[in-house]
């Protein structure tokens, strides 16, 4: 049989309590004209069914059909079964500041597509302050309705979340402000800032307030490693990637290292190569010298974006035309690369 309440209030928390259920163990009906406490630094949610049904603020409140305007709906629709009692769950849910660290498990990878390498690996730790503002969408968002959430179990879910909005935010700011790695680095103190307000509109869907933020932020010791490993930049594992165009090119299974187009574009840029060498003086036109100084420049692996420079067209024209279908090239991860060979034999029409 259910346990009969006539007063409603959390006497005392755990140090590390975010939030409670009155009452513990199960269901409990609660006694009309019992006093409902909450204590400063308190929210306390009616929940019966999976819906609000009422929130309370800090003081304290007589649950009765007079002060309580959902209490007199239950009455009209019968729901007090005749008896002076009705059943619900109330949360009470701390709305005090709470200060969790937080540290990187993996890098964060920032792009800023218009510096080199194209992205940073960014590791970090430190603090960030948050606050419930909105219990009751707090409780849903974050899957607290519980018999007790504690602030590492809130940390658990807030962690990850905090990861990929950091990702997202300071990859927007990064290009937004054309930084690069060794700016990102030198602009700990600004991002903190700045992310406190690039974040806010993510928490406010969690019910929450970021209050403050804290973390230092550097490069990883292999972020290069790790950028070209997922597709960003050339440099550093170059002759790699060449000797992996080599083996898939003779493959018999997979050899064609992927088809890329170029179509209309493709004709536009040949014609306006074409259009150059006719332009120049005679003496530099001897038979093979344009293709010589392009094949002597051109270097064995290429990114969409020396495809365009080498074309004298845009980036956007080659990722357009790679989806086409005419030049041969591989996908490495989410990236390009076009082998010299490939490049020659488009050229060569």
């Amino acid at each position: 049989m259910a346990k009969v309440f006539d007063r409603v209030a959390i006497d005392s928390w755990l140090r590390d309590e975010v939030v409670r259920k009155f009452p513990p163990g199960g269901l409990g009906d609660i006694k009309l004209g019992s006093p409902l406490i909450v204590n400063p630094g308190e929210t306390a949610v009616f929940v019966r069914s999976g819906e609000a049904m009422g929130t309370f603020e800090p003081g304290t409140h007589v649950l009765t059909t007079a002060n309580v305007p959902f209490l007199m709906d239950w009455v009209e629709k019968g729901l007090f079964g005749g008896k002076n009692v009705f059943t619900a769950d109330v949360y009470f849910v701390k709305t005090t500041d709470l200060t969790m660290k937080w540290g990187t498990t993996q890098p964060i990878i920032i792009e800023h597509l218009n510096r080199p390498p194209g992205a940073s690996a960014i590791v970090g730790n430190g603090t960030y302050v948050v606050r419930v503002k909105e219990p009751w969408r707090f409780l849903n968002a974050m899957d607290a309705f519980r018999e007790s959430v504690r602030q590492p179990q809130l940390k658990d879910r807030l962690d990850p979340k905090l990861a990929i909005m950091m990702q997202d935010k300071m990859s927007e700011l990064a290009i937004a402000k054309n930084l690069g790695p060794a700016q990102l680095q030198s602009f700990s103190q600004d991002l903190n800032e700045l992310l406190i307000g690039l974040l806010q509109a993510e928490f406010d869907a969690l019910g929450m307030v970021l209050v403050d933020f804290n973390i230092r932020m550097g490069l990883h010791p292999k972020s290069l490693e790790v950028v070209t490993n997922m597709g960003y930049g050339t440099s550093y594992t170059q002759k790699q990637q060449a000797d992996a165009f080599v083996a898939a090119a003779n493959n018999p299974s997979g050899g064609n290292m992927g088809e890329i187009g170029f179509g209309a574009m493709g004709m536009a840029a040949m014609q306006n190569l074409q259009n150059q060498q006719q332009q120049q003086p005679q003496q530099t036109q001897q038979p093979q010298a344009a293709p010589a100084s392009g094949a002597a420049g051109m270097p064995d692996v290429m990114t969409p974006q020396q495809a365009a420079e080498m074309l004298q067209v845009s980036y956007e024209d080659v990722i357009a035309a790679i989806e086409a279908g005419d030049l041969k090239a591989r996908k490495i991860g989410n990236a390009y690369r076009i082998s010299k060979a490939n490049m020659e034999e488009f050229l060569g029409g």
